[in-house]
């Protein structure tokens, strides 16, 4: 035994005790720092949330940020990051995030839901009916009636009027909407199929009877049909709905119109 060896024995037991733990907690370093690292990013994500629920977009955005930072491989926190660079307006980013989330999981359903409507903000049509397509074929779409409605609107502006008119029609398999019976009426009045596109509207005033909108469009079909006592009837009820409305000072004008005195 050397003079070294017979020194460290020599060392006091308590000092051998703390020698160990400094060792163990080293080797243990890298497992505590990625828990920490974990932990942090949970807590800056929920942060961001609570900053989202008042609206301070500037403080969600750098709080998801910074869960991002601190856990670059979380699909969830990738996909609010992106979220919030959509509602600010930063499209390449919102992108970017959407397509990282994807790369962690393929199957991210909610990634592929955003970038559709990415592109349907950009008219990117081609890629959002490629992205709402990828949700749908997954199963466990959230409010898939949405979902349905917006591919349908991209195939409407991609001019495949067939298939916008079955993705409305899914839509509405599962959902009756208001919404939804207003934009397959115009569908229907852009190729001159009035009478659908009258049907829908009147389905759409039943199931939402203060939907100002709905209403100015089937009062114009009624004029089209010169059912003008309709017509009346709906163009008084947008100016009562939505007043300060477009809407509601065309129908003035169409009332003025239909309401002139005959010489």
């Amino acid at each position: 035994m050397n003079a070294v060896q017979m020194k460290f024995l020599a060392l006091p037991s308590r000092l051998l005790l703390c020698l160990g733990l400094l060792f163990v907690g080293y080797l243990g370093g890298c497992a505590s720092d990625k828990a920490s690292e974990v932990s942090q990013a949970q807590t800056k994500f929920q942060e961001g949330l609570g900053f989202g629920s008042i609206k301070d977009q500037k403080m969600m955005t750098a709080r998801f940020k910074e869960a991002v930072d601190l856990e670059p491989s979380n699909e969830q926190y990738r996909v609010h990051l992106g979220m919030a660079y959509f509602i600010q307006g930063n499209m390449k980013g919102a992108e970017e995030e959407f397509k990282q989330a994807l790369k962690i999981n393929n199957d991210s359903k909610e990634a592929y839901r955003q970038l559709g409507r990415l592109y349907m903000r950009q008219g990117d049509w081609d890629n959002a009916v490629i992205n709402f397509e990828e949700d749908l074929k997954r199963p466990g779409t959230v409010r898939p009636h949405r979902v349905y409605n917006w591919l349908a609107l991209s195939y409407f502006s991609q001019g495949n009027y067939d298939r916008a008119e079955e993705q409305w029609l899914k839509a509405l398999e599962l959902k009756d909407n208001a919404a939804i019976r207003l934009n397959l009426a115009l569908a229907y009045k852009e190729r001159e199929n009035f009478d659908k596109a009258t049907e829908s509207l009147k389905k759409a005033v039943v199931l939402d009877p203060d939907f100002a909108q709905a209403h100015y469009e089937l009062s114009q079909l009624f004029v089209l049909n010169k059912e003008m006592k309709q017509a009346v009837r709906h163009f008084k009820k947008v100016i009562r709905l939505e007043p300060r409305s477009e809407w509601a000072r065309l129908s003035k004008k169409y009332l003025d119109l239909i309401q002139q005195p005959k010489n």
